[in-house]
């Protein structure tokens, strides 16, 4: 009798919570979901995620995102690593150089990087004159990588220049001072050609061997497959306002990061979605980034530095499926 009575209270306890737990409200996948933490820092490429996030795109198309921003741009390639971001937006060797510690994708390509100088002073006129010469350049860093690929259109090598650990920041008040010649960027480029230096090598558009890139680690593309393209269908969207409205795109990204807009510039090229589909196939034309190129000079020259373990397969790294919806 005992137990007899103790199984039908036992079933209707099971049939109470069976019960509530049919009228209570389901929780949509959306609503059990973290948001996508994407890494931007204050560069003219990244500044995508900010105009789509203020437009209310990542919510048109069904997927929420928190763009995190990094004052120390280097700081962000740990937490990738760590799973404490899902995605970033990366120039490629540091892409390549993350990957080594933890697999993730290139899933398209932000911007063309920019514009990157080696200057020469009054008396260096051309990448041949370098040989025997002083260089400004962070040792180490992509500045050396692109005067690698410089010294490589004469013939040279880095044993043929001494080469200075100088920031790019300084470069101007160095060129024609302590250096010949000098790895920099703009403003800093500009104000050295005004005063009379000569470009000897400039990376950036079709010349790009170092584009920015959006990446996000396995995890996030194993699991969350579909908000990933639903990321990139917001982000070209937000490409594709920018371009068509740069004042109102400026105008926004300033209220974002606290600039005023006059002071927001033009660093780089950003890529629309059609760009990014010729960008990945196998035919791009002379005038775009050569995507496999420039990956295997990264690789390349990482290796050689000892950044990086083993040679990265470029079939597991880039993956353009996820440009197709």
């Amino acid at each position: 009798m005992f137990a007899k009575k103790f199984y039908l209270n036992l079933l209707t306890f099971i049939t109470a919570v069976c019960l509530l737990a049919a009228c209570a409200p389901a929780q949509t996948q959306a609503e059990s979901k973290s948001p996508l933490r994407v890494e931007y820092t204050l560069w003219w490429g990244d500044y995508t995620l900010l105009v789509a996030k203020e437009l209310g795109l990542f919510e048109k198309y069904g997927v929420e995102v928190e763009p995190v921003y990094y004052p120390i741009y280097s700081d962000s390639y740990a937490d990738l690593a760590a799973g404490i971001l899902d995605g970033a937006l990366f120039g490629l060797d540091d892409a390549i150089s993350t990957n080594d510690k933890t697999p993730l994708n290139v899933v398209a390509i932000n911007d063309d990087g920019g514009n990157y100088y080696l200057l020469g002073d009054a008396n260096t006129p051309n990448i041949a004159s370098l040989k025997g010469k002083k260089v400004a350049t962070e040792i180490g860093t992509f500045g050396e990588f692109l005067l690698i690929q410089a010294l490589k259109q004469a013939g040279l090598y880095t044993q043929d220049v001494t080469m200075l650990n100088i920031p790019a920041e300084e470069v101007p008040e160095n060129l024609g001072a302590t250096v010949d010649a000098g790895y920099t960027w703009d403003p800093y480029a500009a104000r050295a050609i005004a005063d009379g230096a000569h470009i000897l090598y400039q990376s950036g558009a079709s010349k790009s061997i170092i584009p920015d890139v959006i990446v996000f680690n396995a995890k996030a593309l194993k699991e969350r497959p579909d908000d990933v393209r639903a990321f990139l269908k917001a982000w070209f969207e937000a490409v594709d306002f920018r371009k068509a409205n740069p004042e109102r795109a400026n105008q926004i990204i300033a209220a974002q990061i606290g600039y005023a807009a006059e002071d927001i510039t033009v660093d780089a090229q950003i890529y629309t979605l059609q760009e990014n589909i010729v960008l990945f196939s196998d035919s791009a034309p002379d005038s775009m980034i050569d995507l496999k190129d420039a990956y295997q000079a990264n690789a390349d020259f990482l290796l050689n530095l000892g950044v990086l373990r083993n040679q990265p397969d470029l079939n597991l790294f880039i993956n353009s499926s996820f440009l197709f919806q």
